[in-house]
């Protein structure tokens, strides 16, 4: 006699409501992950532009205040200045801005402390531009230095123009010191007689881009949409260099 065995196959499947609630469950998560991943970019593109901002601002402030208190004179919206030395007459420096884009200007003369002549970038030692001193005590460095800052575009530029060297040395050149800057501003120094006698002090500023808010920032001052002023920052400077 045959005995007939059966087989019997037990087969487990999802519903169609066990599917649309496991996908509901899915979607939610990835949403959730992928809310927190745009949130962590964001924040760390924030974090970066706060801190690129900070440096910008902190380097720019730095070059303005440390030729402040060099200076021998200033002129703000040109880029020429009008220098009388000891003993000599006055000479009208000025630095010829070969860029279209430039807006704002600040020019002043610097003592020429250093003799860049024969100096490469990486062997020879600094020489020392050794001063004379007139029968009335007065110092004189020789032809002084000019320094020139102006805008261009949302760039801010400062070129320093040793009379020691050929125009043509890269390091007549400018060079841009910070980006997503709008304006910066000198209080007149119309008062400022050269060479100086009195105690002088300047103030000066620069608005740079939000710290938080960088991007597209710019533009949206262009086209007058919503958009955050800035950040400005500014100091008092002496001008240390009286006679």
């Amino acid at each position: 006699m045959k005995m007939r065995t059966s087989i019997s196959r037990h087969q487990s499947a999802m519903t169609i409501i066990e599917m649309i609630v496991a996908t509901g469950v899915f979607s939610v998560a990835m949403a959730a992950m992928i809310g927190a991943s745009i949130a962590l970019q964001t924040s760390f593109s924030a974090t970066d532009d706060y801190f690129t901002a900070e440096g910008d601002q902190l380097r720019v402030m730095d070059y303005f205040n440390t030729d402040l208190r060099r200076a021998l004179a200033v002129q703000k919206d040109s880029n020429t200045v009008s220098y009388t030395p000891p003993g000599g007459a006055a000479t009208t420096y000025s630095y010829a801005i070969g860029d279209s884009k430039a807006t704002k200007y600040f020019t002043m003369v610097i003592p020429n402390y250093r003799d860049l002549t024969d100096r490469t970038l990486t062997t020879s030692p600094l020489t020392v531009n050794m001063p004379k001193v007139s029968s009335d005590n007065k110092v004189d460095y020789g032809q002084p230095i000019v320094v020139c800052y102006y805008l261009s575009g949302s760039s801010l530029y400062r070129a320093e123009v040793n009379p020691n060297l050929p125009s043509s040395d890269t390091r007549n050149n400018p060079r841009s010191i910070a980006d997503n800057v709008s304006d910066f501003n000198v209080s007149d120094p119309s008062f400022v007689k050269n060479p100086l006698t009195t105690q002088t002090f300047v103030q000066v500023s620069a608005t740079f881009a939000p710290k938080y808010s960088r991007k597209g920032w710019a533009a949206a001052l262009s086209s007058n949409t919503d958009s955050r002023v800035g950040t400005t920052l500014g100091s008092k400077v002496q001008l240390r260099n009286v006679f």
